[in-house]
């Protein structure tokens, strides 16, 4: 009976210490943490010399840990969500969680489960996120996610200027003098596949493939009196933001870079628009 006791414990002490618990949550590795603490957001002049006034001023943002999608959330995770009826394409009563089906979309093209969700608005946006227990982001959320603590440029730093090594973004073509969307492929690319690129945290895709909703409405001037801890945007708005560049933006488009801000109505779907989800 000794013998046994002894087992016994040995055996619960060896749970406890490899972390057993029927209340402890399975590590998510399609997930990054991003640890609590400062960063800086805006844009940062002495890096970046294409600064917007929306962009403006440069700031050091609070914010508590929280954990981020590594890639942004693909055409094949959506249409689960679209077949549990939760991100619904039939559903008439909620129209504005119809994701765009065309030519440009990801969502039934064959061979692109595993591209990034796009033609999506924000309420489609929204509705996964929630469907998977997550939400989406701030603007604060994302902007540390993508630039790390030190306002880089770029997720991979501050140099070299945005290429098809780094990002799928649209790139010069000198034989028909045009712009060659998608890094020549006319598109998005399977999410992760610039390994150059990521950014500080292990995130991909930050600048390039899809451009990403975020949470916040939107304000052009917002940084000029937001919260300096976790801020969550204005309080209403007729437009919510948007961050990072697509497939069809090249290096003379402005928003190439992590800091760079735009905005659109929630309802709008178009074939550049993603989104990842944070927890």
């Amino acid at each position: 009976m000794k013998y046994l006791f002894l087992l016994n414990f040995a055996l619960l002490m060896l749970f406890v210490s490899c972390g057993g618990s029927d209340n402890e949550e399975p590590e998510d590795e399609t997930m990054v943490s991003v640890p609590a603490g400062e960063f800086i957001m805006g844009c940062n002049s002495e890096v970046d010399k294409r600064c917007y006034d929306n962009e403006h001023p440069v700031h050091t943002v609070k914010l508590s840990e929280y954990k981020i999608d590594k890639y942004e959330v693909t055409a094949g995770e959506y249409k689960k969500c679209i077949d549990a009826g939760n991100c619904n394409n039939k559903n008439a009563d909620e129209p504005h969680y119809e994701a765009s089906v065309n030519d440009e979309c990801n969502i039934y093209a064959a061979d692109k489960g595993n591209h990034p969700m796009n033609c999506v608005s924000w309420f489609g946006a929204k509705a996964y996120c929630e469907w998977v227990g997550k939400k989406l982001p701030t603007e604060a959320q994302w902007e540390k996610a993508a630039r790390g603590t030190q306002g880089l440029k770029y997720p991979w730093g501050n140099e070299p200027e945005a290429n098809c090594e780094y990002a799928v973004i649209s790139v010069y073509n000198s034989e028909t003098d045009d712009y060659d969307n998608g890094c020549g492929k006319d598109g998005t690319w399977i999410v992760g596949s610039k390994e150059k690129g990521k950014s500080p945290y292990g995130v991909y895709d930050m600048i390039g493939n899809v451009e990403e909703w975020v949470d916040d409405y939107y304000a052009e001037n917002y940084y000029e009196n937001s919260p300096l801890e976790n801020p969550a945007g204005p309080d209403s708005g007729e437009h919510h933001s948007i961050r990072s560049g697509s497939f069809s933006d090249n290096t003379d488009t402005w928003s190439i870079r992590a800091s760079a801000r735009n905005d659109d109505t929630p309802e709008s779907d178009r074939p550049s628009l993603g989104f990842r989800c944070v927890k």
